[in-house]
């Protein structure tokens, strides 16, 4: 199947999950499992669907240009999916893992300007799905960026293993983000992402930098 008709698929199966989530959050079944309400939210109507729905259409874009742009060193179009291929996923998400956890923790919680554009993210206290497209366009920018790079880097990988990194990637950032803690089978790992995010949201000194498993704040001491 050719690479863009997968990112499609990618980017429909995306905004599924993004919208079942944020429904689930908000249904009377799910009150109690609520890791934080979101009475004090800061940002409401206008200013949070325009910086939502910006970085909606900005992310897709995004993901059809870096593409296209890198297309190259990105996709191996010899290659077919395997065990190796779902390997060689995994190894690029845990390296990319890696350097966001140093993006995260060292420029956008030290270097000033970079700061100021991480606090937008940060405005929110209580994240649920929706807000996990509550950012800055430069951060999301240099998240998909990086994502990229290191594909390239590692790369090049088959047309469905490049969509299995993609899909893994928006999927882990939605959920971590969903404000959910639902302990038992197959969410109880996901609600233990959940509830690091949602105190890494409490204050800009907060830990927990990693975006899609907590090895790296583990390994580096900034697991709380």
């Amino acid at each position: 199947m050719s690479v863009w008709l997968l990112l499609i698929g990618v980017l429909a199966v995306s905004g599924a999950i993004f919208i079942g989530v944020s429904w689930v959050w908000t249904s009377p079944l799910t009150a109690g499992r609520r890791i934080r309400e979101s009475a004090a939210r800061k940002v409401v109507g206008k200013k949070l669907w325009g910086r939502v729905l910006g970085n909606m259409v900005m992310s897709m874009a995004l993901v059809f240009t870096l593409t296209y742009l890198a297309y190259p060193w990105l996709i191996d179009e010899t290659a077919s999916a395997s065990l190796g291929g779902l390997a060689h996923a995994v190894v690029i998400l845990l390296v990319y893992d890696l350097f966001y956890y140093f993006l995260h923790r060292k420029a956008f919680h030290g270097v000033s300007w970079l700061k100021r554009v991480h606090a937008v993210h940060h405005v929110v206290r209580s994240p649920t799905a929706l807000e996990s497209l509550y950012l800055h366009p430069v951060e999301t920018f240099l998240g998909q960026a990086l994502l990229t790079i290191v594909a390239c880097v590692l790369g090049p990988v088959a047309p469905a293993t490049y969509a299995v990194i993609l899909l893994v990637h928006s999927t882990l950032n939605i959920l971590v983000h969903a404000g959910l803690d639902l302990p038992f089978f197959p969410f109880r790992a996901l609600s233990y992402l959940a509830r690091k995010h949602a105190t890494h949201h409490v204050s800009m000194r907060a830990g927990n930098y990693a975006s899609l498993t907590p090895l790296w704040d583990l390994l580096f001491g900034t697991a709380e």
